[in-house]
């Protein structure tokens, strides 16, 4: 980029505050679970939830903290999941769903990312065709081909050293060892994938002798951070994703720091070391939130013409305007939610069917008080499921309500959105117990068979959310976005159904 190579001559940049000229000195920048999102997004944690971020702000404070560091002293880096979540996606660019992302993070000028489980979104081929032309460093340590031994991907690594001050820094990729439950069936038959821990600490032990500090680059989040921080110590430290989480202090695991910056290109971590014999002897750490106000100078201008040209793109294909929505429709991944009550009951009336189920990390983005658009819904909805039907006995379909009870008692797995069941239950000797499910407005039978509309992760992912295998499954021929789209176009305005579908006795 222009813009940093000017930046670059400078013989003596004027350093930020508390950060002497010192040898050993590194920054890490890095990013995580970007998920496509390329323009200002809605911050939850701001007043007004006021839009933050996107490129062209990431790229502004990336040319400034290079200009006010030493010389040739920084790293960039991206915790994984770059794909599934706007539009911009699901763009075929440079042969594969998603490649409009590689103009970004190449401009901008990322060193290395490692590979999340969204990236497996449009499948393995998809996701090959996506590594094979980019141009920074892919890493896993624990994704592998069949043989258990090479890489999966095109230009993927298991680990990469950079040197920057004079500094060695070995960088591990770690990608969450928890893919099949989160991609296609048929395509997890097509790789090997080892225990995060166990790749880890073998690249740990290749780089230790070799390097000054390593680093892991990790999609496995945070609580798996904390552990694999326990289980090889020797690492320095763990620049993660996955979760989501917007770190705003480093935590510390014996002497490995874990640091995490969010989701959806709002912030930007920034972790200043000062490295000396082998190990860091000084950080200090900063989770920015790229407010507009805050910008210390423009952006590039290819930045800014990337984002223009995508976004007018995509307001072609997504801009049409379906309705509006009076309020804004939110989402909860424990608890009963009222974009989870808008969709499941767009899916069972669009199918004809008793039950409708969702699953509520499927719900991307809250629907925001305004006009809804295709594009406000593929926000949403942006997986590209199919809408499907099954059938599922009465007793099954208790068992699901009661997974609903303990998910909402303990929080420890996400709650699945039902249309068309109501129930109510309690906590009687420390567990969750059912007083009365009903369908529509009949107690459930647990004898009869019900039908069932939902998204096909649902049922390729039964026996997490399902407990049993869906029974006469069909597909409708439509995608469950498709189904919103429609619904919406509809039953418009979007608004919470308002009938709450649980209820928990004091």
């Amino acid at each position: 980029m222009i813009a940093l190579v000017a930046l670059f001559g400078c013989v003596h940049p004027t350093l930020e505050p508390g950060l002497p000229e010192v040898g050993g000195q590194l920054t890490i920048l890095h990013t995580n679970d970007i998920h496509g999102h390329f323009l200002p997004e809605q911050a939850e944690w701001l007043e007004g939830r006021r839009p933050i971020g996107g490129w062209a702000r990431i790229d502004a404070e990336v040319d400034h903290l290079h200009a006010t560091r030493p010389r040739k002293s920084v790293l960039l880096f991206d915790g994984g999941d770059q794909l599934t979540g706007t539009p911009l996606t699901d763009l075929v660019v440079d042969g594969s769903r998603g490649g409009a992302m590689h103009a970004f993070f190449e401009t901008v000028g990322y060193d290395a990312w490692a590979v999340g489980n969204h990236e497996f979104d449009k499948g393995l081929d998809n996701l090959s065709a996506y590594t094979q032309d980019f141009d920074i460093v892919t890493l896993s340590a624990n994704l592998r081909a069949p043989d258990g031994l090479t890489p999966l991907l095109p230009n993927q690594e298991f680990s990469h050293v950079f040197e920057r001050s004079g500094i060695k820094v070995g960088v591990i990729g770690a990608t969450t060892d928890q893919l099949a439950g989160l991609m296609s069936r048929s395509d997890f038959t097509r790789l090997k994938l080892l225990k995060v821990e166990d790749a880890v600490r073998a690249e740990v032990a290749r780089l230790d002798p070799v390097t000054d500090v390593i680093v892991v680059l990790s999609h496995i989040g945070l609580d798996s951070d904390e552990r694999l921080a326990r289980y090889v110590p020797a690492i320095d430290l763990i620049v993660g994703g996955h979760s989501h989480t917007p770190m705003k202090e480093a935590s510390r695991v014996g002497n490995t720091w874990i640091v995490q910056a969010g989701s959806y290109a709002r912030s930007l971590g920034v972790v200043d070391l000062v490295v000396a014999d082998d190990k860091i002897v000084s950080l200090q750490y900063e989770l920015r939130d790229l407010l507009p106000e805050t910008a210390p100078g423009e952006p590039s201008p290819e930045i800014v013409a990337l984002a223009k040209d995508y976004e007018a793109q995509l307001d072609v294909m997504f801009g049409e305007e379906l309705t509006d929505a009076p309020a804004v429709l939110g989402r909860n991944y424990h608890h009963e939610s009222a974009l989870g009550r808008w969709i499941t009951d767009a899916l069972r009336e669009t199918a004809g069917t008793d039950v409708g189920i969702y699953n509520g990390g499927g719900l991307r983005s809250d629907i925001l008080a305004g006009k809804v658009t295709r594009g406000t819904l593929f926000n949403c909805f942006p997986f590209g499921n199919e809408l499907q039907t099954f059938e599922m006995t009465g007793s099954d379909l208790q068992n699901v309500v009661l997974r609903n009870a303990i998910a909402e008692n303990d929080e420890k797995r996400g709650f699945l959105p039902l249309s068309g069941v109501t129930w109510t239950w309690r906590v009687r000797n420390g567990a969750p117990e059912l007083v009365e499910v009903k369908v529509g407005a009949s107690p459930l039978d647990l004898s009869r068979t019900y039908t069932v509309a939902t998204n096909s992760y649902i049922t390729e992912q039964w026996e997490k959310h399902l407990g049993v295998a869906p029974k006469n499954l069909r597909d409708t021929g439509q995608t469950d976005y498709d189904a919103a789209v429609e619904y919406a176009r509809t039953h418009g305005p979007v608004v919470d159904p308002g009938d709450r579908r649980a209820k928990k006795l004091e």
